[in-house]
């Protein structure tokens, strides 16, 4: 990641080699993952964008407000943040919201795409899932105590947490929201090793044309 970046940076090659090199002398490595972990029950091989959404909730501090909840959802295929929301509550009409407001961004056809949660009372009442059928999502939940099977969100919320939550201090649910915007909108522009150093944008702007992928972010 570090060499991507300093190849875009410099907008020349930078030697991945001579980049561990140098942060493994600074002790800025960190301990590898296990590549040979196994393939859990229910996976699921992502062709296209809009084919597979996670979607997820966790709760960030205001000082105003107190606890705060961010719903977001993560298209697995391009990584891009397809809808997410920052409510004082995190009931299933705020989830709701947030998949209604992505299907209808981005014109997803009805039997085209699976939305995978955990079993939180928002994604399990009936309401969201009525509304998830009416639309003509499907709906993959988890297993229970399985972040696995919701990797993609889980992990964004990881690295979201590390880079802008954890290091911020809001006053207000409007502060805490343009900030969140900010971050999301730096994250489609940054290089991920699972998209082999591509941005989300750039992966998103393989599969649509340029005209929509403009209306999309306006």
């Amino acid at each position: 990641m570090v060499a991507a970046l300093a190849s875009r940076g410099l907008r020349r090659p930078v030697n991945r080699q001579r980049v561990q090199r140098v942060m493994r002398t600074h002790k800025l490595l960190q301990r590898s993952r296990n590549e040979a972990r196994r393939r859990r029950p229910g996976y699921f091989r992502v062709r296209r964008p809009d084919e597979l959404w996670h979607m997820d909730m966790t709760k960030v501090w205001t000082a105003q407000s107190g606890w705060i909840y961010l719903h977001a959802i993560v298209d697995c295929c391009t990584r891009e943040i397809a809808g997410w929301s920052l409510d004082l509550r995190c009931r299933d009409d705020e989830a709701i919201a947030v998949v209604e407001e992505a299907v209808v961004h981005r014109s997803v056809r009805p039997g085209t795409l699976t939305l995978g949660t955990d079993n939180g009372s928002q994604f399990t009442s009936r309401d969201f899932r009525c509304h998830l059928s009416a639309r003509g999502v499907a709906h993959r939940r988890g297993g229970y105590r399985d972040p696995e099977s919701q990797a993609f969100i889980e992990s964004w919320f990881g690295q979201f947490k590390k880079r802008c939550a954890w290091r911020s201090e809001w006053e207000t649910i409007e502060q805490a929201r343009k900030e969140v915007a900010d971050y999301i909108g730096h994250y489609h522009a940054r290089p991920h090793s699972g998209l082999a150093y591509r941005t989300p944008a750039e992966v998103a702007g393989t599969w649509v044309d340029p005209t929509v992928l403009q209306t999309r972010a306006t």
